[in-house]
C-alpha cells in the first residue's frame, strides 16, 4: 500500500457505527472514545460506513486511531 501512494482518509465516527465495519482493526482490550477516529487507506471512511459488510474494509487498511 505504501508504494501505491494511496490517499489516507480520517473521520470521527460514532463508535457503534465504526465497530460494524468488516475488516476493521483495533487493539483488543483498548477503550476507544465515542466518537472514535477511523483511519482508512485508499477507501473513504464514508464508503466503509455506507456499506459496513462490504468487501472494502477487508481489501484495505482500516483501523481505529487512538492518538492522532
Amino acid at each position: 500500500m505504501i508504494n501505491s501512494s494511496l490517499p489516507v482518509y480520517v473521520k470521527d465516527t460514532p463508535l457503534s457505527v465504526a465497530r460494524s465495519i468488516q475488516g476493521l482493526r483495533a487493539i483488543f482490550g483498548e477503550v476507544y472514545p465515542d466518537p472514535v477516529r477511523v483511519v482508512s487507506i485508499g477507501v473513504p471512511v464514508e464508503t466503509l460506513i455506507s456499506d459496513p459488510n462490504g468487501p472494502a474494509g477487508i481489501d484495505t487498511s482500516v483501523e481505529f486511531c487512538g492518538g492522532t
